[in-house]
């Protein structure tokens, strides 16, 4: 369905609510004239025009966005209220201020030619009630008998409900019109950390690129180093510390592959059930040996439903970041299950951040380590991908006594 059918869709279930408002009115209205006050009234033409109101909003709300222009149906509304008010009195009825309603719908959801159109129908048809219609003892103006004290009640009765109708739809209305706004703003936002992450991909990429052939070129030299160490006599430390360089050429190798492809990758990669104790051990193997002995897990799930490579990626960024924040301290991720959700908290025992730090930390590239250590992209990327999967991420820091960030995911439950 296009923007433009559901905004139609969206405008004739409102139509269709409301109608249903004021064809609620005008049943009491017959009620409490008929039944309450004693008016006689011709009964049969009477609910005879309220259930042809009744049966065209059943056909408007079945067919919400093929039911043509939502015009048509306020200029039925009038024709069908002027109906009611020529059977029972005529302009004397104090239930013509309906009018109004109709004209106020129209106002908040049709263009301005169709609310004069409307409007000028109204005064029209209300008018052409002072030539013809049915007079009503009761419901008219009859000096001071009982007559008048029941027009006056009908005033009232009239007011009480056109006006409660009438806030409600206009609330609800305005509920509507800020739930948009709100949406649209985040979407808005959702779109803007997309398009830096699709820029943040294209540099990744390309500098995975760029950095290729360099890195091979010092591989092979270190090759070439530990080779030639080996065979001179005391030349086992230099022959280790080239043996180093090349682990440590291994490990850039692996993050500019991943760096090439996640771009790409992680946007359309499929939601798989992950094992989490696997997911624990996959991350442990890619801290260091002396963060591994810090790194504290716990778990009361068997398993998460998520994208895994940018899980993992996710979760050992936040977990980096927390081994940076504290030199000798602990960093833990509890994994917990929520309604129809999964919660990963991650906590660390470090330095803390201020609170224009934690407003700014999913921001990209900002960073409050050294300009040398990190690019601070770690938690933008994990913004971003909790975002796209529907999620929560929540930060909550005091300086001095360490970092607590909550990503809540959402699970899509099998067979339900």
């Amino acid at each position: 369905m296009s923007t433009e059918e559901r905004a139609r869709a969206t405008g004739a279930e409102w139509l269709a609510r409301m109608r249903w408002g004021a064809l609620a009115i005008q049943a009491v209205a017959i009620l409490v004239a008929t039944k309450g006050l004693g008016v006689e009234l011709p009964v049969v033409p009477m609910w005879s025009l309220v259930a042809v109101g009744a049966l065209s909003n059943l056909w408007l709300a079945s067919r919400a966005n093929r039911a043509g222009h939502l015009g048509a149906f306020l200029v039925l509304d009038v024709v069908l209220l002027t109906g009611l008010l020529y059977l029972s009195g005529g302009p004397t009825n104090p239930f013509s201020v309906i009018y109004v309603v109709y004209i106020a719908m129209s106002a908040v959801m049709l263009a301005p030619k169709w609310t004069w159109a409307i409007a000028g129908l109204s005064i029209v048809s209300f008018a052409a009630l002072f030539v013809v219609h049915v007079p009503s003892e009761h419901l008219g103006h009859a000096g001071h008998s009982g007559g008048f004290q029941t027009h006056l009640y009908g005033m009232f009765i009239a007011l009480v409900l056109a006006v409660a109708l009438i806030t409600y739809f206009v609330s609800q209305l305005s509920l509507e019109l800020r739930r948009r706004e709100r949406a649209l703003a985040e979407a808005a936002e959702r779109t803007h950390r997309w398009g830096q992450l699709a820029s943040i991909a294209t540099l990744a990429a390309g500098a995975a690129h760029e950095l290729g052939t360099p890195l091979g070129t010092i591989a092979v030299a270190a090759k070439e180093m530990e080779r030639r160490a080996r065979k001179v006599p005391g030349g086992e430390v230099l022959a280790e510390d080239a043996e180093l360089i090349r682990e440590e050429l291994e490990r850039c190798r692996v993050v500019l592959d991943r760096m090439a492809t996640a771009g790409g990758e992680y946007a359309g990669e499929t939601p798989s059930s992950l094992p989490v104790d696997a997911l624990f051990a996959d991350v442990r193997t890619r801290l260091s040996p002396e963060q591994a002995k810090r790194w504290v897990t716990t778990t009361d799930v068997a398993t998460v439903e998520a994208p895994k490579e940018a899980l993992l990626q996710m979760i050992e960024n936040i977990a980096r970041n927390g081994f940076d924040a504290c030199d000798a301290g602990r960093v833990s991720l509890d994994v917990r299950g929520l309604d129809r959700a999964v919660e990963l908290r991650f906590v660390d025992e470090g330095h803390g951040m201020d609170d224009l730090a934690v407003k700014r930390a999913t921001d990209p590239f900002f960073t409050t380590k050294n300009a040398g250590d990190r690019m601070g992209l770690g938690l933008f990327l994990a913004r971003t991908l909790v975002d796209s999967l529907g999620g929560q991420l929540t930060i909550d820091s005091v300086t001095g006594q360490g970092t607590t960030i909550r990503v809540v995911l959402p699970q899509v439950l099998r067979g339900s």
